[in-house]
């Protein structure tokens, strides 16, 4: 009696966690994703506001660079309007001109006016010849420049070079030399809780102009050999590198050494160049951390409601679920995978195309078999390795050639059945089969010796001439069987009159029928 209660409260245990146990388990399974779902959210929410409110500061600081550039290429554009006119022809007008311009603002300290072949005046110098300086300019365009040396005073410059011309032609050249301490100055030096560095780049990540606090990131002449060896996250490299030449404003954090930085970049829209600005990453982590101080206190709540034991109950049940799940598709992958090509084994293939032509009766497919042209010779001559080597290379240029829907499979030895399903028209076999042969004729294995493989290949349309695998492969094995006895390396397509079995020579010396399409039709 004892025994019979003591097997009854264990059937009774057994149907109370068959009716609660997966409930709960499903339960916590959610509670777990939501949790997981909120902290993500959070986080990704907190980052995305930062990066917004940052990226639109600096995107600031670079509208105001771009500002004091067209203010100063204006000066001289307006200069050189009243030089190619008419009424300023005198010289010592000229002269008073670039004196007066180099007063105007105190981010201008030289102004000069050259004719074409670079002879002019500088105000404060007098008399110059800029035609080896590295900034004169030949062109009729308006130019900007950064020089380290303006080869007059050994002082840097960012140079605005403005053609001057009377009656449409160039009769000379004004440059406007600013000082880049003064005119980098309107940008903060202190802002997102420390000292900040910049950099002028280009869409090629060369660096024009550094200032600010040093780092490694603006040091050296290029921002992307600076980010090789380097953490970065937000964005990978090529996606920095393809914002950067499309001129596209970005953020995105950099790890090097002990270095850390939050990077952003906003377009100048001046020569192309664009503002990199350095933020010490600790300062965007805290304002993160801030953000996510609520959404922690929230989170921490719900996984002690859950409980410790029941968690792990259900993460127990989810990893053996997902284990047994990838062991059974191995395996089941592994049943239906030939070894040697990874392409569908004999098995696999005959279920497949069976499944298909049964579901789908009055589509039309096309299935090529087809073997390799004297495999035993290849064998025997350079070798089985080598043979295994063909079928291999084989097995991968079909499946990178053909669709993934469609099935493709080895037979055993060296033949094989590709099987290309939805053939909406005559035309469309038309050209799979000179597809096919294509493959062929441009088909080389071997790494080192470039063996040319042919195949003979028989070619059946389902459903007009078969309606199940059996028949598909019998007509086709008939066509295979057609292409080599009239010589091998070649496509036939089967008709029930034997003479009548359209081909297609692989070899280039040998033209395609021409009334095969024709032919396709009539049958």
């Amino acid at each position: 009696m004892g025994s019979k209660k003591k097997k009854q409260n264990q059937n009774n245990s057994k149907s109370i966690l068959a009716q609660w146990g997966f409930p709960v388990a499903v339960l916590v399974v959610i509670i777990i994703f939501l949790i997981s779902n909120f902290t993500i959210n959070s986080e990704e929410s907190a980052e995305e506001t930062i990066k917004k409110q940052t990226t639109t500061e600096i995107e600031g600081y670079a509208a105001a660079l771009k500002s004091r550039f067209d203010s100063i290429s204006g000066l001289a554009q307006g200069a050189a309007a009243v030089i190619g006119s008419d009424s300023l022809t005198d010289p010592s007008k000229t002269k008073e001109l670039t004196d007066r311009l180099c007063s105007i603002t105190s981010e201008v300290y030289m102004v000069i006016i050259t004719n074409p072949e670079g002879e002019g005046y500088a105000s404060g110098l007098g008399e110059v010849d800029l035609s080896s300086a590295d900034y004169f300019n030949n062109g009729s365009n308006i130019v900007n420049y950064y020089t380290d040396d303006n080869g007059l005073s050994d002082n840097d410059a960012f140079v605005v070079s403005v053609p001057i011309k009377r009656e449409g032609n160039k009769i000379g050249e004004i440059y406007m030399l600013m000082d880049p301490k003064a005119l980098i100055g309107i940008l903060p030096e202190n802002n997102f809780g420390g000292s900040l560095g910049y950099a002028l780049i280009t869409a090629n990540g060369d660096i024009v102009y550094t200032t600010g606090s040093a780092s490694t990131f603006s040091g050296g002449d290029n921002l992307f050999t600076n980010l090789q060896g380097a953490t970065v996250s937000g964005l990978t490299v090529p996606q920095i590198k393809l914002r950067a030449e499309k001129q596209n404003k970005m953020m995105f954090s950099a790890t090097k050494g002990t270095e850390s930085k939050s990077v952003v970049i906003a377009p100048i829209s001046v020569e192309g160049w664009q503002l990199m600005t350095l933020i010490n990453q600790k300062y965007v982590d805290n304002i993160v951390g801030n953000e996510m101080k609520n959404a922690r206190k929230m989170i921490i709540n719900l996984a002690i409601a859950i409980g410790i034991f029941l968690l792990f109950l259900v993460a127990n049940a989810i990893i053996n679920k997902i284990k047994y799940g990838e062991q059974s598709k191995d395996l089941a992958d592994k049943a239906d995978t030939d070894l040697l090509t990874e392409l569908n084994n004999k098995i696999a293939t005959e279920r497949k195309i069976q499944e298909w032509m049964t579901e789908n009766p009055e589509v039309q497919s096309l299935m090529f078999l087809f073997d390799i042209d004297n495999f035993k010779k290849i064998n025997d001559t350079m070798g089985h390795a080598f043979g295994d080597e063909v079928l291999r290379t084989l097995g991968h240029q079909l499946r990178n050639e053909f669709r993934v829907t469609d099935i493709i499979g080895r037979l055993g030895g060296d033949e094989f059945v590709l099987f290309l399903k939805g053939i909406k028209s005559d035309d469309q076999l038309h050209r799979e089969g000179e597809r096919i042969t294509k493959f062929f004729h441009d088909f080389r294995a071997g790494d080192y010796v470039k063996y040319s493989a042919t195949a003979s290949i028989g070619g059946v349309v389902v459903p007009r001439d078969a309606t199940n695998f059996q028949d598909a492969y019998k007509a086709a094995d008939a066509a295979l069987y057609e292409a080599k006895r009239r010589g091998k390396n070649q496509l036939v397509f089967y008709s029930k009159d034997i003479a009548g079995m359209e081909s297609i020579r692989v070899s280039d010396d040998v033209e395609p029928i021409a009334d095969y399409r024709e032919s396709l039709k009539n049958k």
